[in-house]
């Protein structure tokens, strides 16, 4: 059955139907064969043709064009139209079997009634209640089925959609936390080496620790940061690798104070949300500032909440024209609402020659200790 709809076309389209109408319409002829074996098949084709008519310009116009949209006066006046249409050809039908045919006593009595109605019998206090249940005896099985089927449809439709975006958001956070891994500061790499370089020529014994921070942040970065998520802990040590080889750029001219701390470091989180606002300050933080510079880290793990302050000295400097910046700091604010949403607080704030980024982020339960 799976197998069948699944490579659904035309032909297994017109198979469905031609079985559905074979049911449908077979109840209905047994139904009139019961009243008059013999002389009910005028009566027969009437519902036939009334009810093919109704079924297949509802199905395939009036819902998707009409009901899907909301459109619904337009439907009530077509439901008003489809009764009237069906009424009228009840009418014609009973005088062209009481005028050819010689119907038994319980179908003529009935008919009967029908031609004494008159063509706007069906309109009639006295006996809408009658040809209203005939009606939805006849149409209500159809259209019912059709209807649902066309909700499961937009639903369906909908769900794919949904899941298509989310794909593609997926997919471009995905490209755009690749490209944050390899966009660390080309300043930062150079000012390094060559710090490393100078610290080696004299024989410094922090030339070899630094070249192993510089080596543990690059294998963080190409490898282990493509994790789904990784322990806190080493994120941690991203940052205080990052941390100290700054302080060899700055030397003492910028106070930096870094404090992390965690209830359990084994907690799991996505991989570099921290980084970036790390990265900012150092970067606009000791080269715009007028005054002395200084950096403030501080991460706090406590009680399955991640709590983080980043702020810097700054000074606020004009941007030139078609400048684009912030691209990090946006990438972050998407990965935070595509893994956490409604788990996390972003502030963002400048005030007095202070840059200062607070965040916290409530850990899912798949990722707390």
């Amino acid at each position: 059955m799976n197998s069948f709809f699944q490579n659904y076309n035309t032909g297994k389209r017109i198979l469905l139907h031609l079985c559905f109408w074979f049911l449908v319409l077979g109840m209905q002829f047994i139904s009139y064969q019961r009243i008059d074996i013999h002389h009910s098949w005028i009566l027969f084709l009437k519902d036939v043709f009334s009810l093919l008519t109704i079924f297949y310009v509802t199905a395939y116009v009036i819902i998707p064009r009409w009901f899907i949209p909301g459109k619904f006066l337009l439907c009530m006046l077509w439901l008003l139209f489809i009764y009237a249409w069906w009424s009228f050809l009840s009418y014609f039908g009973a005088l062209l079997t009481l005028k050819y045919l010689t119907p038994d006593i319980r179908l003529s009595s009935y008919l009967e009634i029908v031609q004494s109605n008159g063509i706007f019998g069906a309109f009639r206090l006295s006996s809408l209640s009658d040809y209203l249940l005939d009606f939805i005896f006849l149409v209500a099985l159809p259209l019912t089925v059709k209807i649902v089927q066309a909700f499961m449809s937009v639903k369906n439709s909908k769900t794919k959609l949904e899941l298509k975006n989310a794909a593609l958001e997926l997919n471009n956070v995905q490209l755009e936390l690749a490209f944050l891994k390899y966009q660390i500061n080309p300043h930062f790499l150079l000012n390094t080496l060559y710090s490393i370089y100078v610290l080696v020529s004299d024989r410094d014994e922090r030339g070899g620790e630094s070249m192993m921070r510089l080596s543990s942040i690059m294998v963080y970065l190409l490898h282990e940061s493509n994790q789904p998520k990784v322990d806190i802990s080493r994120e941690f040590q991203l940052l205080k690798d990052y941390v100290e080889l700054e302080k060899l750029r700055y030397s003492e001219t910028v106070q930096i104070n870094l404090n992390l701390a965690a209830d359990d470091e084994n907690c799991m989180m996505v991989p570099l949300i921290f980084f970036p606002f790390v990265e900012n300050a150092f970067k606009h933080g000791p080269r715009l500032s007028s005054s002395a510079g200084w950096i403030s880290i501080a991460i706090k793990v406590k009680d399955h909440k991640v709590h983080l302050n980043v702020s810097n000295a700054y000074r606020e400097l004009s941007k030139p024209e078609n400048y684009i910046g912030g691209l990090g700091i946006e990438n972050v604010r998407k990965r935070l609402e595509l893994h956490y949403p409604h788990h996390h607080i972003l502030e963002i704030k400048s005030n007095e020659g202070v840059f200062t980024v607070n965040l916290v982020v409530t850990l899912l339960p798949e990722e707390k200790p």
